[in-house]
Protein backbone atom coordinates (compact mmCIF):
# COMPACT_ATOMS: atom_id res chain seq x y z
CA UNK A 1 0.00 0.00 0.00
CA UNK A 2 2.77 2.19 0.44
CA UNK A 3 4.91 1.72 -2.19
CA UNK A 4 1.01 2.16 -4.33
CA UNK A 5 0.84 5.79 -2.40
CA UNK A 6 4.31 6.77 -3.31
CA UNK A 7 4.09 5.90 -7.16
CA UNK A 8 1.04 7.91 -7.15
CA UNK A 9 3.07 11.12 -5.40
CA UNK A 10 5.65 10.68 -7.21
CA UNK A 11 4.05 10.22 -10.81
CA UNK A 12 1.75 13.17 -9.64
CA UNK A 13 5.12 15.40 -9.50
CA UNK A 14 6.67 14.25 -12.85
CA UNK A 15 3.39 14.94 -14.12
CA UNK A 16 2.49 18.52 -12.61
CA UNK A 17 5.42 20.52 -14.94
CA UNK A 18 2.65 19.86 -17.54
CA UNK A 19 -0.29 21.66 -16.22
CA UNK A 20 1.14 23.60 -13.42
CA UNK A 21 0.14 27.33 -13.27
CA UNK A 22 2.25 29.93 -12.19
CA UNK A 23 1.40 30.28 -8.53
CA UNK A 24 2.19 26.39 -8.02
CA UNK A 25 5.63 25.01 -7.14
CA UNK A 26 5.94 21.28 -6.58
CA UNK A 27 9.21 19.53 -5.51
CA UNK A 28 10.15 16.09 -5.87
CA UNK A 29 13.15 15.32 -3.16
CA UNK A 30 14.59 12.75 -1.68
CA UNK A 31 18.19 11.54 0.41
CA UNK A 32 19.73 8.24 0.72
CA UNK A 33 22.54 6.57 2.67
CA UNK A 34 24.04 3.85 3.93
CA UNK A 35 27.45 3.11 5.83
CA UNK A 36 29.58 -0.13 6.33
CA UNK A 37 31.23 -0.57 10.03
CA UNK A 38 32.52 -2.96 12.33
CA UNK A 39 30.84 -2.74 15.56
CA UNK A 40 32.44 -4.72 18.82
CA UNK A 41 31.35 -5.04 22.20
CA UNK A 42 33.14 -5.46 25.47
CA UNK A 43 31.22 -6.89 28.47
CA UNK A 44 28.57 -8.35 26.96
CA UNK A 45 29.55 -12.13 27.67
CA UNK A 46 29.97 -12.87 24.10
CA UNK A 47 26.62 -12.11 23.01
CA UNK A 48 27.01 -9.30 20.46
CA UNK A 49 28.21 -10.39 17.49
CA UNK A 50 31.11 -8.30 16.34
CA UNK A 51 31.90 -7.94 13.04
CA UNK A 52 31.24 -5.49 9.75
CA UNK A 53 27.80 -4.50 9.04
CA UNK A 54 26.36 -2.53 6.09
CA UNK A 55 23.26 -0.25 7.18
CA UNK A 56 21.90 3.03 7.22
CA UNK A 57 22.54 4.39 10.33
CA UNK A 58 21.16 2.73 13.83
CA UNK A 59 24.42 3.33 16.88
CA UNK A 60 26.95 1.61 17.81
CA UNK A 61 25.18 -0.99 19.62
CA UNK A 62 22.62 -1.07 17.43
CA UNK A 63 23.75 -2.05 13.51
CA UNK A 64 19.95 -1.57 11.64
CA UNK A 65 18.54 0.30 9.14
CA UNK A 66 16.43 2.91 11.62
CA UNK A 67 17.45 6.55 12.50
CA UNK A 68 18.53 7.30 9.46
CA UNK A 69 18.17 10.17 7.35
CA UNK A 70 16.64 8.44 4.02
CA UNK A 71 13.69 10.15 2.94
CA UNK A 72 11.75 10.84 -0.29
CA UNK A 73 9.08 13.09 -0.79
CA UNK A 74 7.08 15.89 -2.52
CA UNK A 75 6.54 19.31 -1.05
CA UNK A 76 3.81 21.77 -2.86
CA UNK A 77 3.29 25.71 -2.54
CA UNK A 78 0.31 27.20 -3.95
CA UNK A 79 0.02 30.88 -3.94
CA UNK A 80 -3.44 31.62 -3.29
CA UNK A 81 -3.03 35.74 -3.22
CA UNK A 82 -3.14 38.09 -0.26
CA UNK A 83 0.24 37.09 0.32
CA UNK A 84 -1.09 33.77 1.74
CA UNK A 85 1.07 30.33 0.35
CA UNK A 86 -1.11 27.04 0.85
CA UNK A 87 1.62 24.10 1.61
CA UNK A 88 1.04 20.71 1.30
CA UNK A 89 3.84 17.91 2.02
CA UNK A 90 4.54 14.10 1.75
CA UNK A 91 7.57 12.27 2.84
CA UNK A 92 8.10 8.36 3.44
CA UNK A 93 11.60 6.56 4.73
CA UNK A 94 13.85 4.50 2.07
CA UNK A 95 15.62 1.98 3.24
CA UNK A 96 18.30 0.20 1.47
CA UNK A 97 18.40 -2.34 4.05
CA UNK A 98 15.64 -4.65 6.29
CA UNK A 99 14.55 -1.80 8.61
CA UNK A 100 14.12 -3.70 12.10
CA UNK A 101 12.19 -6.71 10.90
CA UNK A 102 14.67 -9.19 9.39
CA UNK A 103 11.76 -9.93 6.73
CA UNK A 104 11.03 -6.97 5.52
CA UNK A 105 12.29 -6.19 1.77
CA UNK A 106 14.35 -2.95 1.11
CA UNK A 107 12.97 -0.20 -0.03
CA UNK A 108 9.63 1.80 1.09
CA UNK A 109 9.60 -0.23 4.46
CA UNK A 110 10.25 2.58 7.33
CA UNK A 111 7.41 4.24 7.65
CA UNK A 112 5.70 7.48 6.93
CA UNK A 113 7.53 11.02 7.93
CA UNK A 114 5.76 14.40 7.51
CA UNK A 115 2.56 14.31 5.91
CA UNK A 116 0.50 17.55 6.35
CA UNK A 117 -1.18 20.73 4.83
CA UNK A 118 -0.74 24.43 5.74
CA UNK A 119 -0.62 27.99 5.58
CA UNK A 120 1.99 30.39 5.27
CA UNK A 121 1.83 34.26 5.78
CA UNK A 122 3.11 37.00 7.38
CA UNK A 123 1.00 35.84 10.28
CA UNK A 124 3.35 32.75 10.62
CA UNK A 125 3.18 29.15 9.37
CA UNK A 126 0.02 26.84 10.39
CA UNK A 127 0.96 22.78 9.52
CA UNK A 128 -1.50 19.73 10.35
CA UNK A 129 -1.54 16.15 9.81
CA UNK A 130 1.49 14.08 10.43
CA UNK A 131 5.00 16.01 11.55
CA UNK A 132 7.69 15.78 14.39
CA UNK A 133 7.03 18.49 17.65
CA UNK A 134 8.44 21.58 18.14
CA UNK A 135 11.03 19.58 21.03
CA UNK A 136 12.99 18.22 17.87
CA UNK A 137 16.66 19.53 17.08
CA UNK A 138 17.56 16.53 15.43
CA UNK A 139 20.05 18.73 12.92
CA UNK A 140 22.50 19.95 16.22
CA UNK A 141 24.25 16.89 16.10
CA UNK A 142 26.68 17.28 12.97
CA UNK A 143 26.89 13.56 13.27
CA UNK A 144 22.88 12.76 13.23
CA UNK A 145 21.58 9.83 11.18
CA UNK A 146 24.96 8.23 11.26
CA UNK A 147 26.23 4.86 13.31
CA UNK A 148 28.09 7.69 15.60
CA UNK A 149 24.67 10.34 16.45
CA UNK A 150 24.20 11.11 19.99
CA UNK A 151 20.61 10.08 20.25
CA UNK A 152 20.75 6.19 19.03
CA UNK A 153 24.08 6.36 21.46
CA UNK A 154 22.29 7.51 24.67
CA UNK A 155 24.03 10.83 24.74
CA UNK A 156 20.94 12.73 23.47
CA UNK A 157 17.18 11.98 23.94
CA UNK A 158 16.07 9.63 21.03
CA UNK A 159 12.79 9.71 19.02
CA UNK A 160 10.71 9.12 21.81
CA UNK A 161 7.61 8.48 19.65
CA UNK A 162 8.21 12.18 18.16
CA UNK A 163 8.23 13.94 21.49
CA UNK A 164 11.82 13.97 21.20
CA UNK A 165 14.89 14.56 18.81
CA UNK A 166 13.63 13.01 15.47
CA UNK A 167 10.30 10.68 14.68
CA UNK A 168 7.06 11.57 13.61
CA UNK A 169 3.15 11.83 15.47
CA UNK A 170 0.15 11.67 13.92
CA UNK A 171 -2.69 14.31 14.09
CA UNK A 172 -0.89 17.44 15.15
CA UNK A 173 -1.38 21.20 14.62
CA UNK A 174 2.09 23.24 14.72
CA UNK A 175 2.13 27.47 14.85
CA UNK A 176 5.56 28.64 14.14
CA UNK A 177 6.63 32.29 13.41
CA UNK A 178 9.35 35.00 13.91
CA UNK A 179 9.90 37.73 16.16
CA UNK A 180 12.61 39.97 15.59
CA UNK A 181 15.59 37.98 17.22
CA UNK A 182 13.03 35.60 19.16
CA UNK A 183 11.41 32.75 16.79
CA UNK A 184 8.63 30.49 18.05
CA UNK A 185 7.64 27.17 17.49
CA UNK A 186 4.12 25.13 19.36
CA UNK A 187 2.20 22.51 18.45
CA UNK A 188 -0.83 20.12 20.08
CA UNK A 189 -1.05 16.54 19.13
CA UNK A 190 -5.12 15.13 19.61
CA UNK A 191 -5.28 11.56 21.07
CA UNK A 192 -8.48 10.49 19.52
CA UNK A 193 -9.33 8.36 21.86
CA UNK A 194 -9.67 10.95 24.28
CA UNK A 195 -9.16 14.60 23.55
CA UNK A 196 -7.98 15.55 27.40
CA UNK A 197 -5.09 13.58 27.03
CA UNK A 198 -3.82 15.98 24.13
CA UNK A 199 -0.05 16.76 24.42
CA UNK A 200 1.74 19.79 23.78
CA UNK A 201 5.02 21.05 22.56
CA UNK A 202 7.07 24.17 22.56
CA UNK A 203 10.11 25.99 21.47
CA UNK A 204 11.77 29.00 21.81
CA UNK A 205 15.06 30.31 19.56
CA UNK A 206 17.08 33.11 20.31
CA UNK A 207 19.04 34.98 16.99
CA UNK A 208 22.29 36.74 19.36
CA UNK A 209 24.30 36.37 16.17
CA UNK A 210 26.91 34.09 16.35
CA UNK A 211 24.95 32.44 18.89
CA UNK A 212 21.70 30.16 19.24
CA UNK A 213 20.17 30.00 22.26
CA UNK A 214 17.11 27.58 22.24
CA UNK A 215 14.82 26.22 24.92
CA UNK A 216 12.35 23.02 24.70
CA UNK A 217 9.41 21.39 26.23
CA UNK A 218 6.99 18.61 25.44
CA UNK A 219 4.43 17.71 27.46
CA UNK A 220 2.76 14.24 26.55
CA UNK A 221 1.38 12.58 29.58
CA UNK A 222 -1.39 9.81 29.21
CA UNK A 223 -1.24 10.63 25.70
CA UNK A 224 -2.01 7.56 23.49
CA UNK A 225 -1.36 5.38 26.91
CA UNK A 226 2.21 6.99 27.35
CA UNK A 227 2.95 7.29 31.05
CA UNK A 228 1.27 9.85 33.29
CA UNK A 229 4.32 11.66 33.89
CA UNK A 230 6.35 12.09 30.27
CA UNK A 231 7.73 15.58 29.83
CA UNK A 232 10.82 16.47 28.41
CA UNK A 233 12.58 19.72 28.38
CA UNK A 234 16.31 21.02 27.04
CA UNK A 235 18.33 23.71 26.63
CA UNK A 236 20.74 24.78 24.26
CA UNK A 237 23.25 26.84 22.67
CA UNK A 238 24.77 26.92 19.07
CA UNK A 239 27.88 29.04 18.77
CA UNK A 240 29.74 29.36 15.23
CA UNK A 241 32.29 31.68 14.12
CA UNK A 242 34.52 31.55 11.08
CA UNK A 243 35.18 27.56 11.01
CA UNK A 244 34.34 27.03 14.40
CA UNK A 245 30.99 25.73 15.93
CA UNK A 246 30.31 24.48 18.80
CA UNK A 247 26.97 22.73 20.31
CA UNK A 248 25.73 22.12 23.60
CA UNK A 249 22.82 20.65 25.32
CA UNK A 250 21.20 19.36 28.46
CA UNK A 251 18.08 17.53 28.72
CA UNK A 252 15.73 16.61 31.40
CA UNK A 253 13.46 13.60 30.79
CA UNK A 254 10.99 13.08 33.77
CA UNK A 255 8.71 9.22 33.27
CA UNK A 256 6.98 7.31 35.39
CA UNK A 257 6.91 3.22 35.57
CA UNK A 258 4.53 0.88 36.21
CA UNK A 259 5.88 0.25 39.65
CA UNK A 260 5.59 4.00 40.22
CA UNK A 261 9.71 4.73 40.26
CA UNK A 262 10.56 7.76 38.93
CA UNK A 263 12.99 6.86 35.65
CA UNK A 264 14.37 10.26 35.06
CA UNK A 265 17.12 10.84 32.88
CA UNK A 266 20.05 13.99 32.77
CA UNK A 267 21.50 14.47 29.33
CA UNK A 268 24.56 16.41 28.64
CA UNK A 269 25.90 16.77 25.03
CA UNK A 270 28.79 18.83 23.44
CA UNK A 271 29.77 19.20 19.99
CA UNK A 272 32.59 20.74 18.34
CA UNK A 273 33.38 20.94 14.76
CA UNK A 274 36.22 22.77 12.59
CA UNK A 275 35.64 23.18 8.99
CA UNK A 276 38.98 23.26 6.68
CA UNK A 277 38.03 23.83 2.94
CA UNK A 278 35.64 20.90 2.34
CA UNK A 279 36.29 19.41 5.36
CA UNK A 280 34.40 18.66 8.79
CA UNK A 281 36.20 17.53 11.68
CA UNK A 282 33.92 16.70 14.24
CA UNK A 283 34.29 16.00 17.76
CA UNK A 284 31.39 14.82 20.17
CA UNK A 285 31.06 13.96 23.76
CA UNK A 286 28.13 13.18 26.16
CA UNK A 287 27.02 11.87 28.98
CA UNK A 288 23.53 10.28 30.74
CA UNK A 289 22.45 10.46 34.38
CA UNK A 290 19.40 7.88 34.66
CA UNK A 291 18.10 7.08 38.16
CA UNK A 292 17.43 3.57 37.83
CA UNK A 293 19.38 2.29 35.19
CA UNK A 294 22.75 2.93 34.90
CA UNK A 295 24.87 5.75 33.32
CA UNK A 296 26.40 6.44 30.10
CA UNK A 297 29.28 7.35 28.79
CA UNK A 298 29.64 8.30 24.93
CA UNK A 299 32.19 9.54 22.41
CA UNK A 300 33.23 10.14 18.48
CA UNK A 301 34.89 11.60 16.21
CA UNK A 302 34.59 11.92 12.81
CA UNK A 303 35.51 13.67 9.20
CA UNK A 304 33.21 14.77 6.65
CA UNK A 305 33.93 15.55 3.27
CA UNK A 306 31.62 17.54 1.15
CA UNK A 307 32.11 16.86 -2.27
CA UNK A 308 28.85 19.81 -2.90
CA UNK A 309 26.20 20.49 -0.23
CA UNK A 310 24.13 17.48 -1.68
CA UNK A 311 26.74 15.10 -1.51
CA UNK A 312 28.48 14.37 1.40
CA UNK A 313 31.28 10.91 2.96
CA UNK A 314 32.06 10.33 6.30
CA UNK A 315 34.07 8.34 8.37
CA UNK A 316 34.70 8.01 11.86
CA UNK A 317 34.99 6.36 15.22
CA UNK A 318 32.65 6.09 18.34
CA UNK A 319 32.12 4.59 21.50
CA UNK A 320 29.98 4.39 24.01
CA UNK A 321 30.23 2.54 27.57
CA UNK A 322 27.14 1.70 30.02
CA UNK A 323 27.69 0.68 34.06
CA UNK A 324 24.31 -1.16 34.54
CA UNK A 325 22.52 -2.43 31.09
CA UNK A 326 20.66 1.37 30.20
CA UNK A 327 22.05 0.76 26.36
CA UNK A 328 22.82 -3.25 25.90
CA UNK A 329 21.85 -6.38 28.33
CA UNK A 330 21.57 -5.95 32.17
CA UNK A 331 25.36 -7.77 32.61
CA UNK A 332 27.40 -4.67 34.59
CA UNK A 333 29.65 -2.77 32.76
CA UNK A 334 29.49 -2.79 29.29
CA UNK A 335 30.49 -0.79 26.24
CA UNK A 336 30.73 -0.60 22.14
CA UNK A 337 32.53 0.60 19.54
CA UNK A 338 32.06 1.62 16.07
CA UNK A 339 34.28 2.20 13.26
CA UNK A 340 33.56 3.01 9.92
CA UNK A 341 32.40 5.38 6.96
CA UNK A 342 29.74 5.74 4.64
CA UNK A 343 27.94 8.47 2.11
CA UNK A 344 25.12 10.16 1.60
CA UNK A 345 23.03 11.90 -1.47
CA UNK A 346 20.61 14.03 -1.44
CA UNK A 347 18.38 15.65 -4.51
Amino acid sequence: MKKQILAVAVAGAFAVPAFAAADSNVTLFGQLQTQIVHHSASGDGGTFDSGFRQHDAGGLGSPRDNGGPNRIGVMVNHDIGNGLTALAKFETDFQTGASTNPSDEAGFNGGQRDIYVGLDGNFGRVIAGRMSSSYSTAGKDPLNATFMQGRANGARLGGDGGFGNGSYVDRGVRYSNSFGMVSLDVGMFIDNGDDSDTAFSGRLNFDLGDVDLYVAHADAGDYEGRDSRSRNTKVGADWSTGPFRLVGEVEDISRDSVGGLSTDVNTYFLSGTYTMGRNDFVLNLGHARRDNDGNIDYAAIAVKHNFSNRVMAFAGVGYASEDDGAIGPDTGDLSFTGVGGGMRVSF
